[in-house]
This record gives structure tokens, C-alpha cells and sequence, in this order.
């Protein structure tokens, strides 16, 4: 679920690039019309860093800018899907301390899971990326968009490599959490049976409800495990 996840906000930050390079090469006066549109886009690209600047130190290995900016993009992405601003400056800070956290639990993952031997296929990230693949009309507008957030192809290839390691990892050592019927049930009357005037049935939205519970146990592992690797790590931020 973690990497479906990740998937779907790659997609969707490369989709936005590509729209927006349609856009301009379309419909140049509609897009210096909305000013304020703009003037966001402005803010969000303000945050980004250089991308060899070293952003933190994770047990002697290095996190560059150019890591940070990619997910700072993906996590941009995100609270605006969810209705947040992510230029304002309060919501810009939760976003770039999310970011590092996130960066650097997820190196401290990545080194516990190679340093016991987990590794991924070339057929498996061929894999995930053909689900992205699948999203553009050809490699070349895939490529395009790339460029639009400063990735290439190659970039992007290695990061769905880590993505898939770690992924295995969690599996092993957490496995699927178990969700039972009364947890479900419980969830479904606290979200839609109170205010809800046509709430859909349980049985619409038990095996949603069940997908959710499971990640969101899952994660709360995850971020257990990365407690306890925090612990032992060397750490240093420097964004």
C-alpha cells in the first residue's frame, strides 16, 4: 500500500508537469493571466534547495538536494490534494520538517534493509515504473515531464529501486497487520453513521475501511522501526 501510495504521487506530480507544458505551448495568454497561480508556483519552486547541497548525514551517507526536492514536490502534491496551501508559510514548514523526517527514516530503512541483504530485481522496478510508463502517451512525454521536476529517467529508475527494497523489508519484518470485523465496523460508525445523510453502506466501504486500517498499523510500525534505528544512527541535518 506504501508504494502504491508513492506511485500514485509520482504520477500525479509528472501528470502536472506535463499538463503544464501543454499549457504553455497552447495557451500562453490563459496561463499569464493567472497571476496568482503563478505567483504559488513561485513560492513552492522558492522552496527547493540546490540539489548537491548536502541536506543531512545519515551514518556517513549523504542526502542531496536533489533527493529533498523530489519529495518535497510529491509532499507539496499532497497537501494540496488534501486542501491545504502548501505555500503559507506555517503549512510550508510542517512540509519541509516532514520531508526530512521522512528522507532520512527512509535512508535509515533503506541501509538496515540492504545491510541485511534485501535487494530489487531489474524485472521488479521495470515493473513498477511500466505502471507509470502507462500513464503517458510514449517514453518521450514520461521523459518530459521528468525534466519539468528536474529528474531523469535514470533518477527516477533508482529511486523506485530503493522504493521496492525497503518495500520487501517492511513486508518481512512486519508482515500484514490484522484488521478484525469489529475494528472495521467500529470505524465505519465513528466516519459515517453520525452526520452522514446518505453515508454508503458497510458493505460499500468495509474492505476500504479494512485497506486503510491496514496501512495506517502498518505505518505506525514503520515508524517504530525507525525509532529504534534513530536511536543507534549518526545523524546530522543541514537543510
Amino acid at each position: 500500500m506504501r508504494k502504491y501510495l508513492s506511485l500514485l504521487l509520482i504520477v500525479g506530480v509528472l501528470l502536472l508537469a506535463a499538463c503544464s507544458n501543454n499549457n504553455e505551448a497552447t495557451n500562453e495568454e490563459a496561463a499569464s493571466e493567472d497571476s496568482a497561480t503563478m505567483e504559488t508556483q513561485k513560492e513552492l519552486e522558492a522552496m527547493k534547495v540546490e540539489e548537491d547541497k548536502v541536506v543531512a548525514t545519515v551514518n556517513d551517507k549523504e542526502i542531496k538536494g536533489k533527493d529533498y526536492n523530489s519529495m518535497l514536490v510529491q509532499t507539496q502534491l499532497r497537501y494540496t490534494m488534501s486542501g491545504e496551501d502548501p505555500s503559507d508559510s506555517e503549512v510550508a514548514k510542517s512540509i519541509e520538517q516532514e520531508v526530512m523526517d521522512n528522507l532520512i527514516g527512509q535512508e535509515l530503512l533503506l541501509q538496515k534493509a540492504k545491510e541485511e541483504g534485501f535487494k530489487a530485481s531489474d524485472k521488479e522496478v521495470e515493473t513498477e515504473l511500466e505502471q507509470i510508463k502507462a500513464q503517458f502517451d510514449g517514453e518521450d512525454e514520461l521523459k518530459k515531464a521528468l525534466e519539468g521536476q528536474g529528474m531523469t529517467l535514470e533518477q527516477l529508475e533508482s529511486q523506485y529501486a530503493d522504493i521496492v527494497v525497503v518495500d520487501k523489508f517492511v513486508k518481512e519484518k512486519i508482515g500484514t497487520p490484522d484488521v478484525s470485523e469489529k475494528e472495521v465496523q467500529a470505524f465505519y460508525d465513528e466516519q459515517f453513521s453520525k452526520d452522514a445523510e446518505n453515508p454508503p453502506s458497510f458493505d460499500e466501504m468495509k474492505d476500504r475501511i479494512k485497506d486503510y486500517l491496514v496501512e495506517k498499523k502498518t505505518q505506525e510500525k514503520v515508524q517504530e522501526m525507525k525509532a529504534e534505528l534513530m536511536k543507534k544512527a549518526e545523524v546530522k541535518e543541514n537543510l
